[in-house]
């Protein structure tokens, strides 16, 4: 900035043909101003301009002398380059996302940014803001090669559902992550296995999940709701004309029969037509699928397990889509061949490590995602990874009332 003062003093003097020393005074001025606004923003912003001092971020330059043969290291630390204030898409996006709270801070480097520096030391920087006490997180993306940007924000602990706010047309809605509303597009769904302990919130999920089918009832040809421990969570939407309630074990294991034989004449019509999609789907919904392995007749149990395995082979391509929920996966749970066929996971709040290794997070992955632990998350608090991209997101589940769920069914009963 004082270079900047200094040419636009020269070029000042240059044009008006002043002499340079009548007018120091205006350049002393100039410089003054230059010195206070540095200092305003040094005040502002100091805790992000030493942090990567403090915390040790930089980057290293190699190169040769021609005075020396020996190579020469040299150390440029990362510097802030600016902070930004992130909005919403939308005006009722940003009344539900108000909580968030979400900032961004951009890092410069003069070589290259060490992103896995960044990422090794997401509770440390938030320590060092002072965040860390107020469950702030803290998202690490590559800006280019010498830039990084850190997206800071606060996930709400609870909210409600909000039926004509959140749900729109042809798309899934998942809950509130760092970015907003998060959204999945029907036509890109897949099969989904959803694991927590008893208290985390999958009831919640899968209430949402029904929900978002109710809505785009166009988009599906049946659905239906497996519930073999005697729950009521799935049994009230058997009013609904295209939803079909099982709560029997002989009943699943028939019912999967003729969910194959509809699996291949599905293929075979598809096969015939040239057809590579289709527009409707057939949606499996397992309210805790160790309800099975726990069943006392072994070859019961394998035959279902085995027409799963096939339909989680086969079925996505013919439009049929399993979504499994359990407290605990595991292959005493559920089969290897399943298991590896499901492509969208969903991990809330566990303290197994089979179920948070179910969700890729071994190897210290799990630090790119959250920094709290698993076992701490709140009720609704979960990771999502898209089957498609393999992205992870933290995300907020919302909480859904009963009230507004059976006001919903009784609606949907008596549309056509």
């Amino acid at each position: 900035m004082g270079f900047l003062v200094g040419l636009g003093y020269l070029g000042y003097i240059h044009y008006t043909h002043q002499d340079y020393m009548q007018k120091l005074d205006m350049l002393y001025f100039m410089l003054g101003t230059v010195a206070i606004m540095i200092t305003l923003h040094y005040i502002h912003f100091w805790k992000y301009i030493i942090m990567p001092y403090s915390l040790n971020f930089h980057g290293i330059f190699s190169h040769n002398t021609f005075i020396e043969t020996r190579n020469k290291r040299t150390l440029f630390l990362d510097y802030f380059f600016d902070k930004k204030t992130i909005k919403s898409k939308s005006v009722i996006e940003s009344i539900f996302t108000k909580d968030l709270k979400r900032f961004a801070l951009i890092f410069n480097n003069f070589t290259s940014i060490d992103i896995d520096n960044y990422r090794q030391n997401k509770e440390r920087i938030l320590h060092y803001l002072g965040l860390l006490e107020e469950n702030y997180e803290v998202s690490i993306h590559p800006i280019k090669r010498r830039s990084i940007k850190l997206i800071f924000y606060k996930l709400p602990n609870y909210y409600e559902f909000e039926f004509g706010a959140m749900i729109q047309r042809e798309q899934i809605f998942l809950g509130i992550h760092e970015e907003g509303f998060l959204y999945r597009s029907f036509d890109t769904l897949d099969h989904h296995v959803i694991v927590g302990e008893s208290g985390s919130g999958k009831s919640n999920f899968m209430q949402l999940l029904n929900l978002n089918f109710l809505w785009n009832k166009h988009k599906i040809n049946k659905l239906y709701m497996v519930d073999l421990k005697g729950g009521v969570e799935l049994k009230r939407y058997e009013s609904v004309p295209f939803i079909e309630f099982i709560s029997n074990i002989q009943e699943l294991d028939k019912f999967l029969d003729f969910i194959i034989e509809d699996l291949k004449e599905t293929q075979e019509y598809m096969l015939l037509h040239n057809i590579r999609k289709l527009d409707k789907y057939t949606m499996l919904i397992f309210d805790e699928i160790g309800a099975v392995s726990v069943y006392p007749d072994k070859k019961l149990r394998e035959s279902i397990f085995n027409k799963l395995a096939l339909i989680a082979m086969q079925g996505r391509a013919s439009g049929i889509l399993l979504f499994l929920f359990g407290q605990k996966i595991d292959n005493t749970i559920l089969p290897t061949n399943i298991v590896n066929n499901l492509q969208s996971r969903v991990l809330l709040k566990t303290s197994n490590d089979n179920n948070i290794n179910l969700i890729d997070l071994k190897d210290n992955i799990r630090e790119r995602v959250t920094a709290m632990e698993i076992q701490d998350f709140p009720k609704g608090r979960g990771i999502y990874k898209n089957g498609l991209t393999s992205n992870k997101h933290l995300i907020q589940f919302p909480f859904i009332p009963d009230t507004l769920i059976n006001s919903l069914i009784s609606s949907f009963s008596s549309s056509k």
